[in-house]
C-alpha cells in the first residue's frame, strides 16, 4: 500500500511539475521576469552569428552590405558591457574587415555618391577594427572632395534645413530632376518627394560618418544637427499611411546615435525632451506593428537616456523581444528576400537586448 501511494505521488508531483513547466535555472532580468539573464545572453549570441555566418560570411550579400555589417561589429565589440560579446564581435569584425579590404583594394570608374559613401563608411569601420590602408583612405578624401554637398545631402546644411521639394529619381525613366519639380522634364511622369525627415536622418549619419573618418561627405556633423529644432514636432500616426511616422521615429533614433557616438556615452533627457518623449510615446507601437527592428532602436534609444528595467516600458520591450526571435537566431521576416531585411532587424534587436558599457553623459548640444 506504502508503495501504491509513493508511485501514485510520484506521478502527481512529475504532472504537477509538467502543468506548470520546468524551472528556469539563472538571475531574472528583474523580479518576477519571463526571462533570465542567461536567456538574454543566448539569444543575442544567437543573433550575432546569424548575421556573420549567414550574412557576412555570404560573398554577394558581404559585397553589397559589407560596410554596414563592419560598422554593427565594430560598434557591439566596442559598447558591450559583456566580455565574450566584445570578444566575439572584434574576431568577426577584423576577420571581415581583413577580407573588405580584398574586395576594396581600388576604386570603380564611375562612382554614384551613395556608393562613394558607402566606401567611406567601409574604410571607417575596417580601420577602427584593425585592418587600416592609408593609400584608400587618401584615395577615398581626394575623390570625395570633388563632389558637392548637394550631390551628398540633397540640402546645403550650412544655409537651410531640409527640404520638402526634392524629388526622388523619376519612377519611369530613372531621370534626376532639379529640386522643385513635379513632374519629370524628361518623360512628363509625376515625381515623387523626398521626406525631409529622410532626407534629415541620412545627413546625420553621412556628416556623423565623414567627420569620425576625415573624410568630409559635403558638410559637417554640427551642420546638420542644428536644424533640430526644425524637424520638431515629430509626426504621429495616421491611419493608413505611416511613412511620415516612421521617418521622425528613424529620424530620432538616429539623433540619439550619432550624438553619443553610437551607444558609448549616455544622454540627458533634459538635452533632447522632444525626442525621449516621443520615444517613451511611442514604443509599443512596435508591438502593434509586430516589428522587432524598430522595437530594438527604441530601446537602445530610451536606456541611453537612462531607462533601466525599473520602468515598465523597458520591460515590455525586452519581453517582445525575446519571445519572437527566429528559430535561426534572426529576428524580423525570415522570408525577407533582402539581406538587408534579415540582418537589420537582428542587428538593431541585439542592440536593444545588450548591455552597455556607458563611459558618461554627455553635454547638451549648443544649436
Amino acid at each position: 500500500m506504502r508503495a501504491i501511494f509513493a508511485c501514485a505521488f510520484l506521478v502527481g508531483a512529475a504532472i504537477a511539475l509538467v502543468a506548470v513547466g520546468s524551472p528556469r535555472h539563472g538571475t531574472p532580468l528583474w523580479p518576477g521576469s519571463r526571462y533570465t539573464r542567461e536567456e538574454r545572453d543566448r539569444a543575442i549570441r544567437r543573433g550575432l552569428n546569424f548575421i556573420y555566418d549567414s550574412i557576412a560570411r555570404n560573398p554577394d550579400d558581404f559585397r553589397e552590405y559589407g560596410h554596414d555589417l563592419l560598422d554593427a561589429f565594430y560598434n557591439i565589440a566596442v559598447t558591450s558591457e559583456n566580455r565574450e560579446l566584445r570578444r566575439m564581435a572584434w574576431n568577426m569584425g577584423h576577420e571581415r574587415a581583413i577580407e573588405y579590404r580584398r574586395i576594396h583594394a581600388t576604386l570603380p570608374a564611375d562612382l554614384w555618391p551613395s556608393d562613394l559613401t558607402d566606401l567611406v563608411f567601409g574604410e571607417d569601420s575596417a580601420t577602427r577594427l584593425g585592418v587600416p590602408d592609408a593609400r584608400m583612405h587618401t584615395l577615398l578624401r581626394e575623390t570625395a572632395a570633388r563632389l558637392s554637398v548637394i550631390d551628398y545631402l540633397a540640402f546645403d546644411p550650412a544655409i537651410e534645413p531640409p527640404p520638402s521639394n526634392f524629388p526622388k529619381a523619376c519612377k519611369k525613366c530613372g531621370h534626376q530632376n532639379q529640386r522643385g519639380a513635379t513632374v519629370c522634364t524628361r518623360c512628363g511622369e509625376k515625381l515623387t518627394m523626398w521626406n525631409k525627415y529622410d532626407l534629415y536622418q541620412d545627413a546625420l549619419i553621412n556628416t556623423y560618418t565623414g567627420d569620425r573618418a576625415g573624410i568630409t561627405l559635403g558638410a559637417h556633423y554640427v551642420d546638420v544637427l542644428h536644424w533640430l529644432p526644425a524637424l520638431r514636432p515629430y509626426p504621429p500616426r495616421k491611419p493608413g499611411d505611416n511613412d511620415d511616422y516612421y521617418a521622425g521615429v528613424y529620424t530620432v533614433t538616429h539623433v540619439v546615435y550619432t550624438y553619443n557616438d553610437y551607444s558609448v556615452s549616455r544622454l540627458s533627457p533634459a538635452c533632447f525632451p522632444e525626442e525621449f518623449e516621443h520615444l517613451k510615446a511611442n514604443l509599443r507601437e512596435a508591438i502593434a506593428d509586430k516589428d522587432p527592428e524598430t522595437m530594438g532602436e527604441f530601446l537602445d534609444s530610451l536606456r541611453s537616456f537612462g531607462l533601466t528595467f525599473a520602468d515598465q516600458l523597458i520591460r515590455t520591450g525586452f519581453d517582445y523581444l525575446l519571445s519572437v526571435q527566429n528559430p535561426d537566431g534572426s529576428w524580423g521576416d525570415v522570408k525577407d528576400p533582402d539581406p538587408y531585411g534579415r540582418y537589420h532587424p537582428t542587428w538593431t534587436s541585439i542592440d536593444g537586448l545588450r548591455d552597455y558599457r556607458w563611459k558618461r553623459v554627455l553635454p547638451c548640444p549648443a544649436y
